[in-house]
């Protein structure tokens, strides 16, 4: 008589059950994988959608201060052509005035320095009062002294110090705009993590890469927050 062997079922049948145990435990773990990667693809899209709108309104900020920096050094050179043209006016008017001096031709110097403009008529009665024919410390001439003061050269020096503070503020805007610019492409990268996750057998990757995605988000978040915005 030939007795069969006897099959030991009771492992298999165990890890049956075991299998069948995890499955719910799997399906939840996907569910929430779904999840919170639907929460950081929609937070990525606005990351970087917001991210794009500043950086354009940035953009414009920098092209509003270059324009306006362009203006401010135009305006400046006007002014300082005319206070070229005007200084150059009063040196020939004093060399005229100095030479009827000398040959002691005292209408004509009277007639020139009654005509003085300003501020040259100003400049030259203090410059006189400092005796520059016997004190060796007295200036020069006129053009020296405090009073000689153009009001085109001061409005010129004060286009060019308004044509630097907008270059400078054009040169903020460009930088923040590029910043801007670079979080957009750390939300794609997130938007590209977000969107693998889930795709991959292992769940341990998928969990991985989320993980990833969220840390990118995260700082980009962040760093977003604390930027300037227009």
């Amino acid at each position: 008589m030939h007795l069969e062997p006897e099959t030991d079922t009771a492992p298999v049948a165990a890890q049956v059950d075991l299998t069948a145990s995890e499955q719910p435990y799997i399906k939840r773990l996907h569910r929430q994988i779904e999840l919170l990667s639907a929460i950081i693809l929609a937070l990525a899209t606005i990351g970087t959608a917001w991210s794009a709108y500043q950086s354009a309104r940035w953009g414009g900020e920098r092209t509003a201060h270059t324009t306006a920096a362009f203006t401010a050094t135009v305006r400046a050179a006007k002014f300082a052509n005319l206070a070229q043209q005007r200084i150059s006016l009063h040196v020939s008017l004093f060399g005229q005035w100095s030479a009827a001096v000398s040959t002691s031709n005292q209408p004509l110097a009277d007639f020139l320095f009654d005509r003085f403009p300003e501020p040259l008529k100003s400049a030259t009665v203090a410059w006189r009062a400092t005796q520059p024919l016997t004190n060796p410390a007295a200036p020069a001439t006129p053009f020296e002294m405090a009073e000689y003061a153009l009001s085109e050269n001061a409005q010129a020096a004060t286009w060019e110090t308004t044509a630097l503070a907008e270059e400078t503020a054009a040169e903020r805007a460009n930088e923040i705009s590029d910043r801007y610019l670079l979080f957009t492409i750390i939300f794609a990268v997130v938007l590209f993590f977000g969107g693998v996750s889930g795709k991959f057998r292992s769940q341990a990757l998928d969990v991985a890469v989320l993980l990833f995605g969220a840390f990118a988000l995260l700082v980009g978040l962040v760093i977003v927050g604390s930027s300037p915005i227009k």
